[in-house]
């Protein structure tokens, strides 16, 4: 064979090598590197392209600022599933459809979520944040209830059930978690009616959360 023909498979067989690390790249490095290589690209992406939570009822959370740190992967036996536990820092809005206002949402503290092995591709078992999503959701769950027209009977708010046209607004989140206890810090708006004078309150109320067996989480103390 020619050295012209040499030159030319060598050039073909670049050409082609170079094409399939630019379109297979990253999951190329992530097989040659390992799942826990691959799992932790993952993270750090989310960190460079940011994080969405679908909170369900209420809206999605936008979070641009997303840092994952103290990360831990724990692998399955059959390699198809792993258990990633982290630090997880995150400052982004909750956007409720139809709604002009948001609640700024910023959370630090731990994080562990469940991945499936797919068609060669790691994939979430439910979100890259599920911990965070279920403090959201029960965030959201007790400011509805705030709002709505009859409070139950044994939550000790009968002050703020004569408040007629009430609207209860979250304006902020301050999410720290740690593994066995959750704490936010709500500012919060209250407007509404007494017979007497119109309401208009805005402060700042410390929350407890617990979290039971099944990843969901209540409020200690009451959800006031």
């Amino acid at each position: 064979m020619s050295q012209g023909y040499r030159a030319l498979g060598f050039l073909a067989a670049t050409a082609a090598l170079v094409l399939a690390v630019g379109v297979l790249g990253p999951r190329l490095l992530g097989l040659a590197a390992g799942p826990e290589a691959e799992l932790v690209t993952r993270l750090k992406k989310l960190e460079k392209n940011g994080l969405e939570l679908e909170v369900p009822g209420a809206g999605t959370l936008h979070a641009a600022q997303v840092s994952f740190q103290r990360i831990s992967v724990r692998l399955d036996a059959d390699g198809q599933g792993a258990t990633i536990t982290s630090t997880l820092d995150l400052t982004g809005n909750l956007q409720r459809p139809g709604a002009v206002a948001r609640t700024t949402v910023s959370s630090l503290g731990l994080e562990r979520a469940r991945y499936l092995l797919r068609d060669g591709q790691w994939r979430a078992q439910s979100t890259d944040a599920p911990r965070l999503l279920a403090i959201l959701t029960a965030l959201e769950q007790r400011r509805e209830l705030l709002e709505s027209p009859r409070l139950p009977p044994d939550a000790g708010l009968d002050a703020l059930e004569q408040l007629t046209r009430r609207a209860y607004t979250s304006l902020a989140w301050y999410i720290r978690s740690e593994r066995e206890d959750v704490t936010v810090a709500e500012d919060y708006r209250l407007t509404g009616d007494t017979p007497q004078r119109p309401v208009d309150d805005k402060g700042t109320r410390r929350l407890s959360l617990v979290e039971d067996s099944a990843g969901l989480f209540t409020f200690r103390g009451g959800i006031m």
